[in-house]
This record gives structure tokens, C-alpha cells and sequence, in this order.
């Protein structure tokens, strides 16, 4: 489970995120959405331990105040940036399974199948080499793989 309880994040003097409480369960799919600016991208980057923040964040019982991004990463949290940093030589699917490949991810494959049952159209163009399918099928995929 993934619990944020009063988390604030602020740039300077402007106030980001303001006391956000947040609980996703084990195995559960959770979106964030919101206008440009609402802060979606500095919350991600906050649970990653790539934005400072105040309040609790928690991973599985296990907190993650001070602890640095790799050991996160260790945990299986992972950020994948919406600006199309990819491997330009892998797959959707393959890049989608890179950071869980270098922590070691024992179910990365039953994950992957989890993302397959939500968007079964994907299953081809995934496969495929990120420049052959058109970015819209790529973008919503490689979403769900976050």
C-alpha cells in the first residue's frame, strides 16, 4: 500500500501541494488527473524522493522521509517521466519493463500481463519498436505501465 498522509511540497516560496492524503491499495490502479500546474508531476516526483516534501509517505509500511530515490526504487516505486524519455532501441513493452528488470522484479511479468488485461489493444503495438505505432497508442500504454 502507498500512503501519503499531509504531504506538502513547496518551489521556493509558491506552496505546490497542500497537506495531500492519498491511500492506494496492494495491486490497485490509481490515476491522477488534472489541469496543467495542479502538481500531478511534483507529487510523483515527491513519492519518488526526487522532490523534498513535508508529511508521511509510507510504501508498504516501510517509510520513505530521508530515504534516497535508489533504495525506492529498490521497493519497486517507479517513475517513468510523461516527456517520452525512452529507449528509442527497446520496445513500449520493454521499456516499460526496464526498471522493473534493474531491481529485480520477481512478477514484472504477471504486472505486464495486468496492463495487457486493461488495454488488450495495446498487446501488438507494444511489442513492436517504440517508433512503428502511432504515439497515442504508445503514450496510453506506456501510461498504464507507470
Amino acid at each position: 500500500m502507498l500512503r501519503l498522509d499531509g504531504v506538502s511540497v513547496s518551489i521556493g516560496p509558491v506552496a505546490i501541494l497542500r497537506n495531500v492524503d492519498l491511500d492506494v491499495d496492494t495491486g490497485e490502479f490509481a490515476g491522477l488527473i488534472g489541469r496543467n500546474g495542479a502538481g500531478k508531476t511534483t507529487l510523483l516526483r515527491t513519492i519518488m524522493g526526487l522532490t523534498p516534501g513535508t508529511g508521511k509517505l509510507e510504501f508498504e509500511s516501510v517509510r520513505l522521509a530521508g530515504m534516497p530515490t535508489h533504495h525506492r526504487a529498490g521497493l519497486g516505486i517507479g517513475y517513468m517521466p510523461e516527456d517520452r524519455r525512452l529507449v528509442p532501441g527497446l520496445s513500449t513493452e520493454e521499456n516499460i519493463l526496464l526498471p522493473a528488470w534493474a531491481v529485480g522484479m520477481h512478477d514484472a511479468a504477471a504486472q505486464l500481463e495486468r496492463i495487457y488485461a486493461e488495454f488488450p489493444s495495446s498487446l501488438s503495438c507494444a511489442r513492436a519498436r517504440c517508433c512503428s505505432c502511432p504515439a497515442a497508442s504508445r503514450s496510453s500504454f506506456r501510461s498504464a505501465g507507470r
